[in-house]
C-alpha cells in the first residue's frame, strides 16, 4: 500500500511539474552581477510539492548550482533569517537546525559544526536589473545545501530542466502507517463576499492533498490521501457524486472513491478555461477551500502617462475596495479573489506623490468580509501631515495602476515664522501668473493656467493669526488661489515672472488689536448636567461663577469673547468645540471644578490634547496650557497637580485652536470649595487666567 500511494503521488506531482514547466518558460537568461562583473544565467522558477514559485527577485542556474534569494528560505521553510551587516553573514535558524553563511566565503557552521563547500556553492551577492535604474541587490544562497540540510528532499528533472523540493522529509513514510484515516463528508460549492464560487471540502481528520490540472478538456483534479467518501448531500451515480455549477469557471464537479488501495477520494472540477487557484487549509486541517484567484505577482513604481505611479502585477482584474483611515492617514486597497505570490507580507519604501510608503500582505479576513475570501490588501501609507488623501486606480487585464492625486498641501505650502507670512505655489512647469490684493476684503489672488497645477479644488484652514484660511477653485481654464487675511498686509513676490514655482512674502500693516483675538470660555456642565456635587456644592454654579467674570474681565480689555453658555443651561460636549470652530476662535478655555474620594487633596489641574491624537489641531497645545498653570499657581497659591494629558475629552480633542481645561479645585476639600465659592478667590483666579492667556499670546 505504500508503494502505490508514494508512486501515485509522484506521479502526479510529476505530471504537473511538467506542465507547469511548460508554462512558466523556464528557460530565461537574465543578465546579472556577481561580485561586480556581469554575467548571463538561467531564471528558473523552483518546484515546491508540483507548484512553481517565483519570487520578485528570481532564483537562477549558474555553474550547474540553482541559487535563491536568502528571503526564499524564510518564506518557504518556515526558517528564521538574520542579517549581520558587518560580516555580511545570513544565518538560518529552524527548530533544531542553525546555519551560518557568509558571502563568498566557503566555510559555512551548521549547529555550530563547519562545513566547507563546494566552490560552485558558495553564497553570492547578486545584482538585478542589471543596467537600468532599478538595480536591486540580494544575498543569494546554494538551494541544494540549505534544502539537504534543513532535511528536504531537493531533485532536478532533467527533461523540463527545473529543481524541484519535496518537503517530505526522513520518516514520513513511516508517520503514513500511523496517520489516521479522513472521511471526505462534504464537498459544497459556496461564495463569498464576490460571485466567484469557491469548492470547500470536509473531513474528519486532516486533509492531504496533490492536485492535477489537464486538458482536453480542461479540468482540475483534488485527490485526497488516505481518505474514504462518507457524503450524504450529493446525488450519485454509480459511485460518482455530480454537482451541477455553471458559475464561474466551474461547469460541474464531481466526486468519488478513485482508489481503494490506496484509500484516495478524488474531486474533478470541470472548468470553462484555465485559471489561477489556491487551496487553503483550515485551522484544524480538516477543511479545504479553493478558490479561483487573481495572483498578485509583483509590485512596482513607474511611470505611466508622465506620472509616477504604483503598478501591480497580476494575473487576472480583480474586483478592489478601497477605504481611508486616519490616525496615522493611510489609503487601503483590498484585492478580493486574490493570492499573494512570494510570501506573506512585504515593505516597499515607494515614495510618490502623497504616498511615503506602501505594505502588502495576504490578509486574515475581518468583520467587512467573509470568513473564506482570498483578499490581498494593500496599505499606501501618507506622508505627514497631508489629509484627505486620493488616488486614481485604473484596472486593465493584467495589471493594475495607482496614481496618487495631487494633494492642496503637496502643491501649495503655507508657513510664517517671526509674524512674517510666506506662501510657496509649486506648479509642473515653469508659467506665467497674476497676483491681485484687494486691501478692502483682505483678500489676495494669485492665477495660474490649469494645465500648470496637478491639483483639484480645495480648501486650508490656516488660522494662525495673519492667514484665515486658503481656498482653490478652478474658472475658465485657471486656478485660483485665494488667500483670506486676519488683517491688512503688504507683500512682496520673491519668484521670476515665469516660474516653477511661485513665491510670495507678507506681513501685517495693521497692529494686532485685543480685538482681533477671539476667546471662547466655556462653562463646564449645566442645566440637568450639575457635574460635580459635593456637600452640597454644584460644580456647575461654581463654573459658571467664574466664567462670567473672566468673559466680563476680556472684554473690558477689549477681547472678542464667545461663551458657550451664559446662564445654567445644558450645551452637548461636541456643540462646545463647534461653537469654537464655527467663530475660528484663537484659544478655547474650559472651566470646571475637581471631585475625589480623597478630601485632603487640593490644588488645581491644567488638561490638554496633544496636536498629534487629534485629527483637527495644527498646533501644539502644551504651552497654553503652561502659561496658564504657572500664572494661577503664582495668583492664588494654591497646589500644582500637574498639566495633564486628557486626549480622550471631546472639548479639547474636537477644538481646532489650542484649548486647556482648568480644573479650578477640589470641591471634595474643604479649603478649596471654600476658595471658589468666594468672589475675592474668584476674582484672583480670572486675573490670574487673564495674566496666562495674555502670556501666551506674547510669546506665540
Amino acid at each position: 500500500m505504500k508503494k502505490w500511494k508514494v508512486f501515485l503521488s509522484f506521479l502526479f506531482i510529476l505530471i504537473f511539474i511538467t506542465s507547469t514547466a511548460i508554462a512558466a518558460n523556464s528557460s530565461n537568461d537574465i543578465l546579472v552581477s556577481i561580485n561586480g562583473e556581469k554575467e548571463s544565467v538561467r531564471e528558473v522558477p523552483v518546484v515546491m510539492d508540483g507548484q512553481a514559485i517565483r519570487l520578485d527577485m528570481p532564483s537562477f542556474i549558474t555553474n550547474g548550482t540553482t541559487f535563491v534569494p536568502v528571503r526564499f528560505i524564510a518564506e518557504h521553510y518556515g526558517a528564521e533569517v538574520d542579517w549581520e551587516q558587518s560580516t555580511r553573514t545570513a544565518t538560518i535558524t529552524t527548530e533544531d537546525k542553525k546555519i551560518e553563511l557568509s558571502i563568498n566565503k566557503s566555510d559555512v557552521f551548521v549547529n555550530g559544526e563547519k562545513v566547507v563547500l563546494d566552490s560552485a556553492w558558495i553564497p553570492k551577492l547578486v545584482t538585478f536589473n542589471v543596467g537600468n535604474s532599478r538595480t536591486d541587490s540580494r544575498t543569494m544562497v546554494p538551494l541544494r545545501f540549505v534544502s539537504e540540510t534543513l532535511g528536504y528532499e531537493v531533485g532536478y528533472d532533467e527533461t523540463n530542466r527545473l529543481p524541484f523540493i519535496n518537503t517530505a522529509k526522513n520518516g514520513d513514510e513511516d508517520k503514513d502507517e500511523n496517520t489516521n484515516t479522513s472521511q471526505v463528508t462534504n464537498v459544497v460549492v459556496e461564495k463569498g463576499s464576490t460571485n466567484k464560487p469557491k469548492v470547500t471540502i470536509q473531513g474528519t481528520e486532516k486533509l492531504n492533498y496533490s492536485t492535477l490540472s489537464l486538458k482536453n478538456p480542461t479540468r482540475l483534479v483534488i485527490d485526497i490521501e488516505n481518505a474514504t467518501l462518507n457524503v450524504k448531500d450529493i446525488p450519485f451515480e454509480d459511485g460518482i457524486g455530480k454537482i451541477d455549477v455553471n458559475n464561474g469557471p466551474i461547469k460541474r464537479m464531481s466526486v468519488s472513491q478513485f482508489s481503494k488501495e490506496p484509500n484516495v477520494v478524488r474531486i474533478v472540477l470541470n472548468l470553462t478555461e484555465e485559471a489561477d487557484f489556491d487551496l487553503v487549509s483550515g485551522d484544524d486541517g480538516k477543511s479545504l477551500t479553493l478558490s479561483f484567484v487573481n495572483k498578485v505577482k509583483k509590485i512596482e513604481k513607474e511611470e505611466i502617462d508622465g506620472k509616477e505611479a504604483i503598478v501591480i502585477h497580476n494575473t487576472n482584474k480583480a474586483e478592489i475596495r478601497t477605504m481611508n483611515l486616519t490616525n496615522p492617514e493611510r489609503i487601503v486597497v483590498d484585492l478580493l479573489d486574490s493570492s499573494l505570490e512570494g510570501g506573506n507580507y512585504f515593505e516597499y519604501d515607494y515614495s510618490l506623490g502623497v504616498v511615503k510608503g506602501v505594505r502588502v500582505s495576504q490578509f486574515v479576513p475581518d468583520n467587512l468580509y467573509k470568513p473564506n475570501d482570498r483578499i490581498v490588501r494593500m496599505v499606501l501609507d501618507i506622508k505627514d501631515g497631508i489629509t484627505d488623501p486620493e488616488v486614481s486606480i485604473n484596472t486593465y487585464d493584467d495589471k493594475m495602476v495607482i496614481i496618487p492625486e495631487a494633494n492642496l498641501q503637496e502643491a501649495i505650502d503655507y508657513s510664517m515664522k517671526d509674524g512674517n507670512g510666506e506662501i510657496s505655489i509649486s506648479t509642473n512647469k515653469k508659467t506665467d501668473y497674476d497676483v491681485k490684493y484687494n486691501e478692502k476684503e483682505k483678500t489676495m489672488v494669485v492665477e495660474v493656467p490649469s494645465d500648470r497645477l496637478d491639483i483639484k479644488e480645495g480648501f486650508l484652514s490656516i488660522n494662525d493669526g495673519l492667514v484665515n484660511d486658503i481656498t482653490v477653485k478652478e474658472e475658465d481654464n485657471k486656478y485660483k488661489i485665494i488667500v483670506s487675511f486676519r488683517r491688512g498686509i503688504e507683500y512682496t513676490v520673491l519668484s521670476n515672472s515665469m516660474d516653477d514655482e511661485i513665491i510670495l512674502n507678507f506681513n501685517s500693516t495693521e497692529e494686532i488689536e485685543t480685538s482681533d483675538k477671539t476667546i471662547v470660555i466655556d462653562a463646564g456642565h449645566g442645566g440637568h448636567d450639575p457635574g460635580a456635587v459635593p456637600n452640597g456644592v454644584k460644580e456647575k454654579d461654581v463654573n459658571l461663577a467664574v466664567a462670567l467674570k473672566l468673559n466680563e474681565s476680556l472684554r473690558n480689555k477689549g477681547y472678542n469673547t464667545i461663551m458657550t453658555r451664559d446662564d445654567d443651561n445644558f450645551v452637548d460636549l461636541d456643540e462646545r468645540a463647534n461653537i469654537a470652530n464655527r467663530n475660528q476662535a484663537d484659544i478655547f478655555i474650559s472651566l470646571h471644578s475637581n471631585s475625589i474620594g480623597n478630601s485632603d487633596i487640593s490644588g488645581i489641574q491644567v488638561l490638554y490634547c496633544p496636536a498629534f491624537d487629534s485629527e483637527l489641531k495644527e498646533k501644539d497645545n502644551y504651552p497654553l496650557s503652561d502659561a496658564l498653570m504657572d500664572e494661577i499657581i503664582k495668583g492664588t497659591g494654591a497646589v500644582n497637580k500637574g498639566i495633564l494629558k486628557r486626549p480622550r475629552l471631546v472639548v479639547l480633542r474636537k477644538t481646532a485652536m489650542p484649548a486647556a481645561l482648568i480644573e479650578m479645585g477640589f470641591l471634595t476639600n474643604s479649603e478649596d470649595a471654600k476658595n471658589l465659592q468666594d468672589d475675592a478667590y474668584q476674582d484672583i483666579m480670572v486675573d490670574s487666567i487673564i495674566k496666562g492667556i495674555e502670556r501666551y499670546f506674547e510669546t506665540y
